[in-house]
């Protein structure tokens, strides 16, 4: 298949992990790894169709940056004709776990989603996500 040489930064701590995981899995190169994430990454940002979804939003935040567990919490009133629970986890000093259970139209759970991911202090955004209608 036809492709395109991109440059893209990637800070060397990232860099590290993602040698090691290569090593592991027997990826063949760097570029391989990055179009396997990129795969990965856009199927689980792009809802294929509207449907109501079920599942999981899973958010690894630094709570150490100013204002971001009201702002976590604000957004989830926002949000609240989605949001069955969410549970908080204390990782170390400075990371936080937080894991939101969801259900509702899909273009809504992206939206939460979408918002969650552009915060500050907001490391990892993992949506899981089942249509079920």
């Amino acid at each position: 298949m036809p492709g395109r040489k991109v440059g893209i930064y990637i800070p060397s701590e990232l860099e590290q992990q993602l040698r090691v995981l290569i090593e592991k899995r027997g990826i063949s190169n760097i570029s391989q790894a990055v179009q396997k994430a990129l795969r990965l990454y856009l199927s689980e940002i792009s809802m294929q169709t509207a449907c109501i979804v079920t599942g999981s939003v899973t958010i690894l935040y630094n709570h150490e940056v100013e204002d971001i567990d009201s702002t976590l919490t604000d957004l989830q009133h926002d949000f609240m004709d989605i949001i069955l629970f969410a549970s908080h986890l204390h990782l170390d000093k400075e990371r936080c776990l937080l894991t939101i259970a969801v259900k509702g139209p899909s273009e809504r759970v992206e939206e939460f989603t979408s918002k969650i991911t552009n915060l500050r202090g907001v490391l990892l955004v993992k949506p899981t996500l089942l249509c079920i209608s």
